[in-house]
């Protein structure tokens, strides 16, 4: 009896350590898509200052180009039809993350984009006075792989950081003639530092469910050549402080309402730069 009783004791601390080590593991997150939103005044530019874009680039004799280019997202195009909502960006993440040490190693690759100048560009055409650009920056060529690294900072969220690196197209239409200008290859990197994450989205957020194809050149077509998968558990934009709120709670601070001028007695519409509209 006395046996039975000493070769107990070890074994339920044994198992008492092995439930203990099972409870803080970290879940892998598992390989899938993400989509961003690009929104104006967010810090998305690009400068020539130091590379300007060469003389005779717009027009005969124009000069070079040393000004900025701010960008800002346009809704991708998608089949099905709307399935990425307002995004802008897809990202692919190429291999699961397993937790080791407290961090997570993610590759990941930028698979589309749809960005576009916020304001018009002018440039000096001799003999024509100042003409005036819209551009439009899309994915060309080979893109790069990079890395995250992220950390689970809570029960189910974290941050991560890294880089995001792509190689885009600059294409520009002048506005009054619609002349062509470009393509202008430009190879740009994004420094991620302690971007919020989850392993679950938050109320009101969209969760792509299906593969779905993407327009990855700016063509407005639907490329059947690009084939992307759905989210799986990782959900960036949401963090240990904003788990659970929904977008316009998180964001409440950004909402704008106006009366309804059509039927002045129902709801006001309301407006956020990352939540999109809704009429309450």
């Amino acid at each position: 009896m006395r046996f039975r009783t000493a070769l107990l004791v070890p074994l339920v601390c044994l198992l008492a350590l092995v439930l203990a080590g099972a409870a803080v593991a970290q879940p892998t997150i598992y390989r899938g898509t993400d989509q961003f939103r690009t929104l104006a005044g967010n810090g998305t530019r690009i400068s020539f200052a130091a590379n300007p874009i060469p003389a005779g680039f717009f027009c005969a004799n124009s000069p070079p180009f040393t000004g900025d280019v701010d960008l800002a997202g346009r809704p991708l195009t998608t089949s099905p039809p709307g399935v990425l909502g307002d995004a802008d960006t897809v990202v692919e993440r190429l291999t699961d993350g397993v937790f080791s040490g407290g961090v997570a190693t993610i590759d990941l690759v930028v698979r589309a984009i749809g960005l576009r100048g916020v304001d018009a560009i002018t440039v000096e055409c001799p003999g024509e006075g100042p003409t005036r650009w819209f551009v439009e920056a899309c994915l060309c060529g080979k893109q790069p792989k990079t890395t995250i690294q992220a950390r689970l900072e809570c029960d189910q969220c974290g941050s991560f950081s890294g880089q995001l690196a792509l190689n885009i197209c600059l294409n520009f239409t002048r506005a009054d003639t619609g002349a062509k200008a470009g393509p202008l290859p430009q190879h740009i990197a994004f420094d991620v530092e302690k971007t919020p994450w989850c392993y679950r989205p938050g109320p009101g957020d969209n969760v792509v469910r299906m593969a779905y194809g993407v327009d990855d050149n700016c063509d407005c077509e639907n490329d059947a050549t690009l084939c992307l998968g759905p989210n799986s558990n990782f959900f960036p934009g949401r963090g240990c402080a904003t788990d659970g709120l929904d977008c316009w709670t998180q964001f409440a601070s950004l909402t704008h309402c106006h009366k309804n001028f059509t039927n002045p007695d129902q709801h006001p519409h309301c407006v956020n730069p990352v939540c999109g509209r809704k009429g309450t």
